[in-house]
């Protein structure tokens, strides 16, 4: 772990921190010096301050942040809303898991050897203006996956007291707790992190055991099945791909932000199968069981009418009904696992809102904390009786951004840095003149938008590329818009990048 000084010592730059905000809440901080308060903002971390050695940390961060009932809900989707049966579900799980940490374990590599986080990262390709955009977006995923991952948490609690338990006391009591860790920083996430998934990760054993009787293949292919069958049964696993590529891989943009503090000669290749491997393994065996026990309302009438009536907290309840009380004790368990993603959310809201523009570096990060804690509460309660639905599927819409995101930044560390840190100025991460303009990023970004625009299947747009992967006999496109988005913009980066060199000379 980082010694005092790069997480508990109370460091005022006055170039950085405004002297009437930032000096007073530091001065105030100081006195919980005792609780390793992290005072540090976004900037990057010195070589002699990087002293966190625990490299496990790197796979057990992931580990206790997937390890939630939003990971098992998208599991359900396979099965409940793509009409995959049990074989296909599975198939497709793992091969999109095993692409989608891929590019978060890249993003880590870049923590140790720079100092910096994602968002700061992302100036090297991005440039100054563009990485401020990057930020803002990210603040606002930030808050509304907080709230969805608070509703989900509140909804099962309520299933725990036969419905007598207000959402609105549940989604502030998991908001209060995720706050109680993120304000305090980077070593108490990795405290709990560490451990927070081992209980919960039990419980969704027990799940498994009590639930394994009624899971079913599903229905049987008929014999008559035709090939414009076999051809929405792909689209359909494309779509469903696309979901678990995207959560997986969404974790990218926070992704440097929990290892900036390992020393710049940690082993590259330890930090990358540490990064994949607690992805991949936390967020698969959830995903799994969720499409397992999703095929248990096919043979239990009490587990569909639950799930009907109360979506994935009713089929919890319904599950672990036979336990007692021990069964309300684990329901419990899974709707504070909540709380484990939500604080990494917090946390990395909190720098990254320090780099949207420098007024924004003024704030002290802890308070940051706390104004995006109190805001996606508020909004987790009025969603919850007015729009959850809307809010979950636009957030799903968003989280395409990641893509762009992934493929600018790896495309300039492989072909303009030639994949070696020494080709970074680590030094000039605040120095807008040594940074690209970032016309090359944000003109292929928007290229790649396009290509998801036209590779999606939503309700509201399916894109002409979507509808011609489904064959023209479907109402419903596949979901390529992840696919379409890479390629789109992995062709056109080097393109505008090459001219942006070419003119701009930076």
């Amino acid at each position: 772990m980082p010694n005092d000084s790069s997480t508990s010592a109370i460091c005022i730059n006055s170039n950085d921190q405004n002297p009437k905000i930032g000096l007073s809440i530091m001065q105030w901080l100081k006195k919980f010096s005792c609780f390793k308060v992290e005072t540090r903002g976004s900037d990057r971390i010195l070589p002699e301050d990087r002293t966190d050695s625990t490299i496990i940390n790197t796979a057990l961060m992931w580990m206790g942040a997937n390890t939630i009932i939003p990971t098992f809900t998208s599991g359900i989707l396979g099965p409940a809303v793509f009409n995959l049966n049990l074989y296909d579900s599975i198939i497709t799980i793992l091969i999109f898991n095993l692409l989608g940490a891929i590019p978060v374990a890249g993003i880590a590599c870049f923590g140790p050897a720079s100092g910096l986080r994602t968002m700061l990262i992302s100036r090297y390709s991005w440039g100054y203006y563009g990485a401020s955009i990057l930020s803002f977006i990210n603040v606002f995923l930030s808050l509304g996956w907080a709230a969805v991952n608070s509703i989900t948490g509140a909804q099962t609690l309520r299933v725990v007291f036969d419905e007598r338990f207000p959402l609105t006391i549940g989604i502030v009591i998991i908001g209060i707790l995720s706050l109680a860790i993120s304000f305090v920083g980077y070593e108490w996430i990795h405290y709990y992190e560490r451990y927070s998934w081992i209980p919960v990760f039990v419980g969704y054993c027990i799940l498994a055991g009590v639930g394994a009787k009624y899971f079913t293949l599903s229905e049987p292919t008929p014999l008559n099945t035709t090939i414009v069958d076999y051809r929405g049964k792909i689209s359909h696993a494309l779509s469903f791909g696309s979901v678990c590529f995207g959560i997986s891989a969404s974790w990218s943009a926070c992704a440097a932000d929990y290892n900036a503090y390992f020393p710049e000669n940690t082993s590259q290749s330890k930090i990358f199968l540490l990064t994949y491997f607690g992805n991949f393994l936390s967020m698969t065996p959830l995903q799994l069981l969720g499409a397992a026990t999703f095929t248990g309302t096919y043979t239990n009438s009490n587990w569909k009418n639950a799930y009907e009536k109360d979506n994935v907290g009713g089929l919890f309840g319904a599950c672990l009904s036979s336990l007692g009380i021990f069964g309300k004790l684990i329901l419990i368990l899974f709707a504070l696992s909540s709380v484990a993603c939500n604080i990494p959310n917090m946390y990395s809201l909190s720098l990254s809102a320090q780099v949207i523009a420098p007024v924004f570096k003024c704030i002290p990060r802890v308070l940051y904390t706390i104004v995006g804690t109190t805001s996606y509460v508020l909004l987790a309660i009025i969603a919850a009786y007015r729009f959850n639905d809307v809010l979950l599927s636009f957030m799903s819409v968003t989280s395409y951004w990641s893509v762009v995101l992934i493929v600018i930044i790896c495309e300039d560390h492989i072909l303009f840095r030639r994949c070696s840190f020494k080709n970074y100025d680590f030094d000039s991460w605040n120095n807008r003149q040594q940074l690209p303009i970032s016309f090359g990023a944000i003109l292929s970004a928007v290229v790649g938008c396009i290509g998801i625009g036209l590779g999606m299947s939503q309700i509201w747009l399916v894109g002409p590329i979507a509808k011609a992967v489904s064959g023209e006999n479907s109402d419903e496109g596949a979901d390529v818009g992840f696919e379409v988005g890479i390629l789109f913009t992995a062709i056109s980066y080097p393109i505008f990048r090459s001219i942006e060199l070419y003119f701009i000379k930076k």
